[in-house]
């Protein structure tokens, strides 16, 4: 009987250790965003609602994600790497970005989505 709740109690405390430590991590390797990055992400968002209609729920989930990567991009930028690689890592950022707002958006508005990437990326921007 002993053996048990000593298991239990092992099991309980390790369960509980795991689960702290990993939510831990997550916000050691979260920077905080500047103030700067809000704003900037804030007006990406009103843009992309001009286009594409966004519920309140959407633009919410787009501001933290923009802000997300705007982190990701800073740190890349700062560190001591060659500029090739650094551009190779910024277009895999992009294309991760795009792909996660693929589950933000709704087809019809991912398709819209991608449509005025394409456009940016030419030059042709529609906004």
């Amino acid at each position: 009987m002993k053996t048990i709740k000593n298991l239990r109690t092992i099991f309980s405390l390790t369960f509980l250790f795991l689960f702290s430590t990993i939510g831990s991590a997550q916000d050691m390797t979260q920077n905080d965003p500047t103030r700067q990055m809000e704003i900037a992400a804030q007006n990406k968002v009103e843009q992309w609602d001009d286009h594409l209609g966004l519920r309140a729920k959407q633009a919410l989930l787009m501001e933290k994600k923009l802000m997300e990567f705007a982190i990701k991009r800073e740190k890349l930028m700062n560190e001591n790497i060659s500029e090739d690689e650094k551009l190779n890592r910024l277009k895999d950022l992009k294309i991760l970005e795009t792909r996660e707002m693929r589950d933000i958006l709704t087809q019809p508005q991912f398709d819209k989505y991608l449509l005025i990437l394409e456009e940016e990326a030419k030059g042709n921007i529609p906004r």
